[in-house]
């Protein structure tokens, strides 16, 4: 009965939603405001509908009913239940409802009108989200009906990927289709301002804060993917350019990249065409996401295993949102008022060189993920795209975006002069100059881009903590704190990679293990029984001066699954982390360890979380419930930094100098592992990873250059292995994408300012 009610529920969408469109299509211009003002109506209930067939979808996971499909293939009656809710979402079918559930949420928002937007333009705007409903509830019914009957109904289910068995995985996905998905709005609200007879400013005011809202829900939703990646997956990564990874952080630029364009729209009233086209290519990046993740064509750990046809069904029918938008958006242009002249030292110039800079670095991302599969489907040849390529494409266009940030804020709207007042800036410059020097020679850091990351990050925390004092106001405090989380969250990038220790070897129970100036113990193992796991837990004494602690990394079996993960111990000293993996055992008392110290760590996800916050002060209108927040959530972000631990390179016998093992260690991480899902070997805990890292460690002892460890195993594996694609012929416009698009942005900046020093020339007496 339940299941008939979800069914019919969906059906009653699909046919709402296209009522939703085509009543404004038909009757919008003829003024029958009767059939007009059911549009509302019909979106809030779309939304009423979706939600009473995921209340019923997560109501028969807590009852482990598996008459359903869905059910049967992800839950088991042993699961926790914050598991087998969040396992309602934990699968393609299941995630698809909330997919589509998010985006009739948005439409109900909208259906609201709690911004006092004109009737016409929010009926447009609900048009343009019904239809986007409609496609996707029929891909959902049709293609991914999370509620398929299994008869007769099994007696137990299959159960959860052990490894969606944790609370990030709770909360992940939510916050990230809350953003994700929230583009949708964005797009309907550019399609819909298409057809407003007056596109102004007051576009970009309404518009503003959904946006808003879909980049804070996107920063959070991918901050927790990479800290859960970081504890859950025991590689001790936090971020490794995985595909469905770029598939999230490509909207997040974009959608950067729009927000600063939409306040040059509203301050200045340009720019118009730009932020149109960027709400399309937000959510047509997002759709492409849904494919890159559902299609099949690509391995990954947070893929869903799915068939291709249901990959031809998503392809379709975003080419067909995606090639109708811009259609429209070519047949609809906004009419500039000539062109808009500004100085390079003026606020307009550098956000629009700053949305240069981003747009770069999104279709960098963009060919680097999706270039292996084109590549392999035209010519059948499989080259890998990892962290080597993004570190020479995109890192530096991310530094000369953090150099620009704080610059812009402190300059003029316009075509204003800026007075050379260069003096009041010495004591920030020679601040900055002296801390990054310090730091570096503290940490010992010798990486030229570490150092380049540690200058850019004191450079925009500094400047932005200097121009805010200046200006000491409310308004600012958002870029504020945006700008200092993006500075923090270089800062820790930067110093946990360059001067991070790791330690891997086979231990005896009872060894003593020296490193980050921390003394380990190892005292054994001990088997224990979890709620539906069996787990082998090592117990490791951490010391540190007078402090002590026990840390518990575990080897875990899941009996429904028969699958084994690895579950990190991690403990964190003062925004320090000390990370311990428990590996194989291989003898009577000697156990396989990975032990990291990672210095500053924690400030990669305390940056984050700082620029999210930036986002809720932008949105948020009343002083005194921002600073609520901004106390609130302040206080969570300090936590991080406090000692504790949690459950969560390379030596092996023998200790040889640092340069050697930083190079081993940079060896690893640019070699595939043959047997995981987009992990390098010095990323996975795999008995062929293991072996392939001996053997780097064997070859760099012998006095190999990196060149002929680089071809001996393209020789045993292709270029698969080695994730830095090579130049050639094939590989050309990968490597210069950055440079083309670059160019092909600048030129237009120029003849943009050409066109218009040319009318006011004209308009000369």
């Amino acid at each position: 009965m339940m299941v008939s009610i979800a069914n019919l529920s969906i059906i009653l969408v699909i046919l709402l939603s296209m009522f939703q469109f085509f009543i404004p299509v038909i009757f919008l211009e003829r003024k029958k405001m009767t059939l007009i003002n059911l549009v509302p109506f019909l979106a809030a209930s779309n939304f009423f509908l979706l939600s009473v067939s995921f209340f019923i979808l997560i109501l028969s996971y807590i009852n482990s009913d598996f008459s359903l499909f869905n059910v049967w293939s992800n839950s088991h009656t042993s699961k926790p239940l914050i598991y087998k809710i969040s396992g309602s979402w934990g699968n393609h079918e299941g995630s698809m409802l909330l997919w589509c559930w998010v985006m009739s949420l948005y439409g109900f928002l909208v259906s609201l009108n709690i911004q006092k937007i004109s009737q016409s333009f929010t009926i447009r705007i609900l048009m343009f989200q019904g239809i986007l409903c409609f496609g996707f509830v029929l891909f959902l019914f049709f293609g991914s009906n999370p509620f398929l009957i299994l008869d007769p109904a099994p007696i137990e289910g299959v159960g959860l990927n052990p490894l969606l068995q944790d609370p990030g995985l709770a909360f992940h996905p939510p916050f990230l289709y809350l953003g994700y998905v929230g583009l949708s709005i964005v797009w309907s609200f550019a399609l819909a301002g298409l057809f407003n007879k007056k596109f102004d400013r007051d576009w970009a005011r309404v518009t503003r804060p959904w946006v808003l809202i879909s980049w804070i829900f996107l920063t959070i939703g991918i901050t927790l993917g990479s800290f859960w990646a970081y504890y859950e997956l025991g590689w001790g990564g936090f971020w490794f350019w995985d595909p469905v990874e770029n598939a999230s952080l490509i909207p997040w630029i974009i959608t950067t990249a729009l927000f600063h364009s939409i306040l040059v729209m509203e301050k200045r009233g340009s720019l118009a065409n730009w932020c149109i086209l960027l709400s399309i290519i937000a959510f047509a990046m997002s759709m492409v996401g849904t494919f890159i993740v559902r299609s099949g064509l690509i391995t990954s750990v947070h893929a869903f295993a799915t068939d291709p046809n249901r990959g031809i069904f998503i392809l379709t029918l975003i080419s067909i949102y995606i090639v109708a938008s811009l259609s429209i958006f070519a047949l609809r242009p906004i009419k500039a008022d000539g062109f808009l002249k500004y100085r390079i030292f003026s606020k307009d110039f550098f956000l629009i060189l700053n949305n240069l800079l981003l747009m770069t670095a999104a279709f960098t991302v963009f060919v680097g993920t999706v270039y292996p599969m084109v590549l392999e489907i035209f010519s059948g040849e499989r080259i890998s795209v990892g962290t080597p390529f993004y570190t020479i494409t995109v890192i530096p266009i991310i530094f000369l975006i953090s150099i620009f940030a704080p610059v812009a804020v402190f300059l003029p709207w316009g075509n204003l002069e800026v007075k050379k007042q260069y003096k009041k800036y010495t004591t920030p410059y020679l601040l900055i100059i002296f801390s990054s020097w310090a730091v570096c020679f503290y940490m010992d850091i010798k990486s030229i881009m570490s150092f380049i990351g540690v200058f850019v990050s004191f450079w925009i925390i500094f400047l932005s903590i200097y121009n805010y004092l200046l200006k000491f106001s409310y308004s600012t405090l958002s870029s504020f704190l945006g700008h200092v989380g993006l500075g923090l969250f270089i800062m820790g990038a930067s110093i946990s990679i360059s001067s991070q220790e790791d330690f891997e070897s086979s231990v005896r129970v009872n060894s003593s293990i020296n490193i980050g100036g921390y003394d380990i113990d190892f005292k054994g193992v001990e088997d224990t029984k979890g709620p539906n796991y069996i787990s082998s837990k090592g117990i490791f004494v951490v010391n540190d001066n007078d402090n002590t602690s026990i840390l518990n990394p575990e080897k875990r079996f899941y009996p429904a699954e028969r699958s084994v993960t690895t579950e990190a111990a991690i403990m964190t000293n003062f925004l320090s982390h000390i990370y311990i993996v428990l590996g194989e055992k291989v003898g009577s008392e000697e156990w396989v360890i990975r032990i990291w110290y990672k210095p500053f760590i924690s400030l990669i996800w305390i940056g984050a979380l700082f620029a999210a916050l930036g986002g809720v002060f932008a949105l948020l209108n009343r002083k005194k419930l921002s600073y609520n927040v901004f106390k609130i959530v302040s206080f969570f972000i300090i936590s991080l930094a406090i000692p504790m631990s949690t459950n969560a390179k390379t030596f092996e016998n023998e200790i040889f100098d640092n340069a050697t093992e930083k190079r081993i260690h940079s060896i690893n991480q640019n070699i595939r592992c043959m047997v995981c899902e987009s992990q390098t070997i010095d990323d996975s805990n795999s008995p062929l990873a293991k072996d392939l890292r001996s053997i780097v460690r064997d070859k760099v002892l012998n006095g190999e250059t990196d060149i002929e460890i680089y071809d001996f195993f393209r020789k045993r594996y292709g270029d698969y292995v080695i994730l830095k694609p090579p130049f050639r012929l094939n590989t050309f416009i990968l490597w210069f994408t950055p440079i083309f698009i670059f160019i092909f942005g600048f030129l237009m900046i120029y003849l943009n300012q050409r066109g218009a020093k040319d009318l006011e020339g004209n308009n000369d007496p």
